[in-house]
């Protein structure tokens, strides 16, 4: 374990010697997915082709990281933002964070399980919503992102290309 102090603050941070590690199918996936050259919206063959796979109104888990490869490799969104957007990430704005104060530093948070009104607590989970998810599930964590946030969301690079996604998805819906 290795121990590194952060403006005075402990962080504690563990290595593969430690704990064995074990890779999610998402990272499975993602680490095989080779970036295309970045666009900003399928051509409708391409489009069709999805149709063909995928039913966003019902998609599992397995069909959820397979369209984010395709999509990251058609460079429709990059690995970093299939990432962020699988995992439901919110991005925010790092200047507005004080890190004298408490509430801008991380500290110790083994707590945020048991409290019920969490995000995902709220929202089921994101691993049980995406084990049956698609649109629906993205679009939830999506509204729950943009109230979360203090970054402006018509801006945020992450939220023009969550949003690329949601639309994806919903020509994808049969």
């Amino acid at each position: 374990m290795t121990i590194q102090m952060v403006n005075g603050f402990p962080v504690y941070a563990v290595t593969k010697k430690e704990v064995a590690y074990h890779p999610s199918d998402f990272q499975k996936q993602a680490e095989k997915w080779v970036e295309g050259a970045k666009k900003d919206k399928l051509s409708d063959e391409e489009l069709e082709n999805l149709k063909k796979k995928y039913n966003s109104a019902n998609m599992s888990k397995k069909d959820s990281i397979a369209l984010m490869g395709e999509l990251v490799e058609a460079g429709i969104i990059s690995k970093g933002r299939a990432t962020a957007i699988y995992l439901g990430i919110t991005p925010l704005d790092e200047s507005k964070i004080n890190p004298t104060k408490t509430e801008g530093v991380l500290t110790k948070c083994d707590d945020v399980f048991d409290r019920k009104n969490n995000a995902f607590g709220n929202l089921g989970g994101l691993g049980t919503m995406l084990k049956a998810g698609g649109m629906d599930s993205y679009k939830n964590l999506y509204e729950y992102s943009k109230a979360a946030t203090d970054v402006d969301v018509n801006k945020s690079q992450h939220f023009q290309d969550y949003r690329k996604y949601l639309d994806i998805l919903e020509q994808l819906k049969a």
